[in-house]
């Protein structure tokens, strides 16, 4: 226990996302996914420090409140810094100051007044030691953007940007990156088999299309021919109103036949996972959102990690079979590694979408 505490500690500091500034971020990415409640660091972040709001994010802020989501700026700043910005917004965006963050009492105030929850908010800023860790020990979504450094500021306030900058990079690369592979092969959700699987669960969460894995997912590795349980299982998440693609590492002219088994099931073979490309130029020839599809597949380091680079749902599957690709089996004593700091997740209500 005190060695899971000790590395839930060593992760506060990582983001969820990066983005350039908060004009970078994808907001309806952030909307699909089910958040209602926008937070926003102020200095650096809304402005350069200690400056005037940065007209160029108004239209930002202005198009979020057009779609109903709660807006609210939360500084450790004192509130003359941000009182003008009743000017554009009146109270339409509620302004707290004086946060002490990475302190969470005062924004657990903050959610509260805006009856909002921690899963539904996203916070987003630019210090990894105040605005990550305090949203990360919170729950919310975490995205940290670079410094808002002018091209006129002073010396010192361009040094500032740079030491978090340059401090944010010495942490990711000597800790940080072992928390993020484990949060790219984490899925949302483990089940035994695909057949557990909620699939109207899903469809009524808003997702349009199941990424189906074949080998030891579908059917055990080196098959060439899908089952009669398995073709009515495919045959029910259609009736459910769910898309199907199976994309796997497989070679072509072993799954060429599949689709015969089953009409409106697209096979996409050779895949190279983790690797998303064809997963996504599937996506975008079809016009869906990859928060609109589920992945399900029993590969960490292939399956759930091309999942989770995607931006869909994961689930984990117990795989079919012991029989595997000797490359396969390598991994599956490092999976056995990278599991002991996962949390499995087993029930369907872990969806927020």
């Amino acid at each position: 226990m005190k060695i899971q505490a000790i590395l839930d500690s060593l992760k506060l500091p990582l983001p969820r996302e990066r983005a350039k500034s908060v004009r970078d971020i994808d907001y309806d990415r952030l909307v699909g996914m089910g958040y209602d409640t926008i937070l926003f660091d102020y200095d650096n972040t809304l402005a350069t420090w200690r400056s005037q709001f940065d007209m160029r994010n108004r239209e930002i802020i202005e198009s979020l409140l057009e779609r109903g989501l709660k807006v609210a700026v939360v500084t450790n700043a004192p509130y003359e810094r941000v009182k003008h910005m009743k000017e554009f917004f009146s109270n339409r965006v509620k302004l707290y100051h004086s946060m002490k963050k990475p302190s969470t009492r005062e924004l657990m105030r903050v959610l509260k007044e805006l009856e909002s929850k921690p899963e539904k908010a996203v916070i987003i800023g630019d210090l990894f030691l105040t605005d990550i860790i305090a949203g990360n020990r919170m729950g919310m979504y975490t995205i940290m953007v670079k410094p808002a450094i002018s091209k006129e500021a002073a010396f010192y306030q361009k040094m500032g940007g740079f030491v978090t900058i340059a401090a944010y990079t010495v942490f990711f690369y000597t800790i940080g990156w072992f928390f993020r592979i484990i949060e790219l092969i984490n899925p949302h959700l483990f089940v035994d088999d695909i057949s557990d699987v909620d699939f109207e669960q899903l469809k009524e969460a808003g997702y349009e299309l199941a990424i189906l894995d074949f080998d030891n997912t579908l059917e055990p590795w080196g098959s060439d021919e899908l089952s009669k349980e398995r073709e009515l299982l495919i045959r029910r998440i259609q009736l459910v109103g769910l898309k199907i693609v199976i994309i796997s590492n497989g070679r072509r002219l072993r799954l060429r036949n599949i689709e015969a088994f089953v009409p409106g099931v697209e096979i996409i073979s050779e895949a190279r996972k983790p690797l998303p490309r064809k997963a996504r130029k599937y996506l975008n020839r079809k016009g869906i959102k990859p928060y609109h599809s589920v992945v399900i597949g029993d590969q960490l380091f292939t399956d759930i990690l091309m999942g989770n680079l995607l931006g869909a749902f994961t689930i984990k599957v117990n795989p079919i079979s012991e029989k595997e690709f000797y490359w396969t089996r390598m991994m599956r004593k490092i999976e056995k590694l990278f599991l002991r700091f996962i949390k499995r997740k087993t029930a369907l209500e872990e969806i927020r979408r």
